[in-house]
C-alpha cells in the first residue's frame, strides 16, 4: 500500500508539469540560469536582479546546461514560452526528486527516533504513515509540480541536518546546514537554533568546532566572489533581500494581512503603528521575543528531551516566522508539512495527546496553507487555477483564512509549545518585561512629548532622479564608504539631515500623530556650483509650503509648519534647470513635534 500510495504521489506530480505555474518566478529561472551559464555567477550577481543566496545559482546552471544539450536557449520564442515544457521538465523533476527524498528522510529519521524510545510499539506503525502525509498532501505537490517553486530544497537540507544530528555526526551536520541556507534563505532562521542544539548535547568547544566547519562551508560555496575579490557581490546577495519587499504581507494570510485590508502588498510597513514605531520594527520586535523563547526552551531541555524540543523550536520558528513578521510570504509555512509528521511520534506515545486530534490539527494546517497557495495564485495568475469566485469576493473570503489560520497558530502555541516552557515564570516575566521596555523605550520622546528627528522614521516611500536618500551623511557616501563626509549646507554643519537628490519625493506616513513640522534646509556643500532647487512641503496631497528659490551659496534657511491631524507628509526638492549634475539638496535638523 506505501509504494501505491507513493506512486499516486508521484504521477499527480508528473500530470502537474505541464502547468506553467507562478510564471514570474519561471521567468526569473530562466533569465538567471542563462546569466549564470554563460557569464558566471559573478556577472550574475552584478548585472541582474538575481535575489536567492549563490547556492542557488548553482543549479540554476546545472539545469540551463542540461537544456541546451536538448534545445536552444536563444530561440527566444520557444525558450521563453510560458509553455516551455522541455524547461519546467528539467527544473521541476528536480524538485519531485527532492519530494521523494525528503520522504526518505522521513522514514529514516522517524525509524532513529522510535528505536530510541523504550514504548516504541506504539508509534513504529506510524514510520511509514507519517511521511505520506507529507508526499500525498495538496500543498506540497502545488508549490513545487505546479507553482515552480523551490521550498522543497530548504526542507530536505534540514531534514538531512536532523538526521546527521541524531546519528550524532555533527561534522556532516554543519556542513550541510550551511549549505541549506546558501541554497534557500529562509533557513537562517534557525541559525541560532542549530547551534543552541550542538553546544546543549555536547559541549561550547564542540559548538565551536561545528562553527568551524561551517564557515569552511562557506568559504568554499562563495569561493568565486573571495577568489576574484568581489566579496562586495556576496554581501549584496547575503542582504539583498532584506526591505526588498516593503509590505504588510506577501499574500500571507495571517494577522497583517488583515491589517493591511486583506490587500497587503499595497500597504507598506513602514506605517507607524505605536507610537513612532513602525510595523516592521514592532514584527520584528515580536519575532524576537518569541524566538528568546525557543533559546529558553533549548536551554532548559534535558538531554533525553533535546531532540523533541528541537524538532518542536524549529516547528515554532516557521510558525513565528510566517505570522509574526511582516513582509512575509505565503510560502513561509512550507517546513511545518515536514517537521510536524517528526514531532508527532514524540506526541504520539503519550496518551494525553489523542492521535485523531494530532491528524487533524496537521491536515487542517495543510489545508489553510494549501488554500492559501492556491488563492495566491489566482490573485495573480486566474488561468493557473479553477476557482469560482470573483477577486473581492475572494479577498473576504481570505479573511477567514486568515482567522482560521491565526487560530491554528494559538493551538499549536496553547497545546505544544508553552506548556514546555510555562514553569519558568521568572524568565517569561523578565522577557515580558524586556519586551515592553524596548517597546516603551523606543517611544520615549513621543510619550514625553519630545521633538523627534525625521531621520529616526523610515519613510514611507521616496522617488528621486539619481541614487537613494542618506541620513546624518553626504550623498555621496551612497556611493562608496570612503566618500563618507558630515553633512553641511553652505558649511553650516548639521548632525540629523536627509541627504537627497533632486528632483526628489520623501513621503511619511505620520498617521495624524504630530501637530509641527520644523526643519532647515539648502544645497549641500559638495552640490555643483550650478545647483539650484525649491522645497516643497505637501501634506495629505495640499501644498502648505514652497521655498524661493536656494542656490549653491545661499545660507540654509528654515520652515516651521502646523501639520494637526496630517496623515501623509511629502517632502520634495524641485530641480531648476535641466541639469541634475551634482544636484544635492538637504532637509537639516527635520523634527517632528507631538501634542
Amino acid at each position: 500500500m506505501f509504494y501505491f500510495l507513493m506512486l499516486i504521489g508521484f504521477f499527480i506530480r508528473l500530470l502537474l508539469i505541464p502547468f506553467s505555474g507562478f510564471k514570474a518566478d519561471i521567468a526569473f529561472w530562466k533569465g538567471w540560469g542563462l546569466a549564470v551559464a554563460d557569464k558566471g555567477i559573478l556577472w550574475l550577481a552584478e548585472n541582474t536582479n538575481y535575489n536567492y543566496p549563490p547556492g542557488f545559482a548553482y543549479v540554476l546552471f546545472l539545469i540551463n546546461k542540461i537544456y541546451k544539450l536538448f534545445a536552444d536557449p536563444y530561440n527566444i520564442e520557444s525558450y521563453w514560452s510560458d509553455g516551455n515544457l522541455l524547461y519546467l521538465f528539467l527544473f521541476k523533476i528536480i524538485f519531485i526528486a527532492a519530494d521523494i527524498g525528503i520522504v526518505y528522510l522521513l522514514i529514516k529519521i522517524s525509524k532513529l527516533i522510535t528505536q530510541k524510545k523504550k514504548n516504541n510499539q506504539k508509534i513504529s506503525k506510524w514510520v511509514l504513515f507519517l511521511p505520506l502525509f507529507y508526499f500525498l498532501n495538496p500543498a506540497s505537490f502545488f508549490d513545487g509540480a505546479h507553482w515552480g517553486q523551490v521550498d522543497q530544497f530548504g526542507l530536505l537540507l534540514f531534514l538531512l541536518v536532523i538526521f546527521f544530528l541524531i546519528k550524532e555526526k555533527i561534522t556532516e551536520a554543519s556542513v550541510i546546514f550551511s549549505l541549506s541556507y546558501m541554497m534557500k534563505f529562509q533557513n537562517i532562521i534557525f541559525i541560532p537554533l542549530f547551534y543552541l542544539f550542538v553546544w546543549k548535547k555536547y559541549s561550547l568547544a564542540k559548538m565551536i568546532d561545528s562553527l568551524k566547519w561551517s564557515a569552511l562551508t562557506l568559504l568554499i560555496i562563495n569561493l568565486p566572489f573571495l577568489i576574484s575579490k568581489r566579496a562586495d557581490l556576496l554581501i549584496k546577495l547575503l542582504t539583498i533581500n532584506n526591505n526588498y519587499f516593503p509590505f504588510y504581507s506577501l499574500y500571507a494570510f495571517n494577522f497583517w494581512w488583515i491589517l493591511s485590508g486583506l490587500d497587503g502588498m499595497k500597504i507598506y510597513d513602514t506605517n507607524l503603528i505605536f507610537g513612532i514605531t513602525t510595523a516592521r520594527n514592532f514584527s520584528v520586535m515580536l519575532f524576537s521575543f518569541f524566538y528568546a523563547l525557543v533559546v529558553l526552551l533549548i536551554i532548559k531541555s534535558k538531554k533525553e528531551n533535546l531532540m523533541k524540543n528541537f524538532l518542536l523550536s524549529a516547528t515554532a520558528l516557521v510558525f513565528f516566522f510566517f505570522h509574526l513578521l511582516t513582509q512575509s510570504h505565503e510560502r513561509y509555512l512550507y517546513h511545518v508539512l515536514g517537521l510536524l509528521p517528526l514531532l508527532f511520534l514524540f506526541y504520539l506515545q503519550d496518551d494525553k495527546y489523542k492521535d485523531r486530534r494530532l491528524f487533524i490539527f496537521y491536515w487542517l494546517v495543510s489545508a489553510v496553507f494549501f488554500l492559501n497557495l492556491y488563492l495566491t495564485m489566482f490573485f495573480n495568475y486566474p488561468d493557473q487555477v479553477l476557482w469560482f469566485f470573483d477577486q473581492q469576493q475572494t479577498r473576504l473570503f481570505t479573511l477567514y483564512l486568515s482567522y482560521l489560520n491565526i487560530g491554528l497558530f494559538g493551538y499549536f502555541l496553547v497545546k505544544f509549545f508553552l506548556p514546555e516552557i510555562i514553569d519558568e515564570k521568572i524568565y517569561l516575566t523578565g522577557l515580558i518585561i524586556i519586551f515592553f521596555t524596548g517597546l516603551i523605550y523606543k517611544n520615549l520622546d513621543y510619550i514625553l512629548k519630545k521633538p523627534i528627528y525625521l531621520t529616526s522614521i523610515p519613510p514611507y516611500s521616496f522617488s528621486q532622479d539619481y541614487m537613494t536618500p542618506t541620513y546624518n551623511k553626504n550623498l555621496n557616501s551612497f556611493l562608496n564608504p570612503f566618500n563618507f563626509g558630515r553633512i553641511s549646507s553652505n558649511y553650516y554643519f548639521y548632525k540629523q539631515a536627509i541627504a537627497s537628490h533632486t528632483n526628489s519625493a520623501i513621503i511619511y506616513n505620520l498617521g495624524g500623530k504630530f501637530s509641527r513640522f520644523k526643519s532647515d534646509f539648502g544645497i549641500e556643500t559638495e552640490a555643483d556650483a550650478n545647483a539650484e532647487a525649491f522645497f516643497i512641503v505637501e501634506a495629505d496631497g495640499r501644498q502648505i509650503f514652497r521655498s524661493e528659490k536656494k542656490g549653491h551659496f545661499d545660507k540654509p534657511s528654515t520652515v516651521d509648519l502646523k501639520i494637526d491631524n496630517v496623515k501623509q507628509l511629502v517632502l520634495k526638492i524641485q530641480r531648476v534647470g535641466s541639469s541634475n549634475y551634482g544636484h544635492h539638496a538637504d532637509w537639516l535638523n527635520p523634527v517632528l513635534i507631538s501634542y
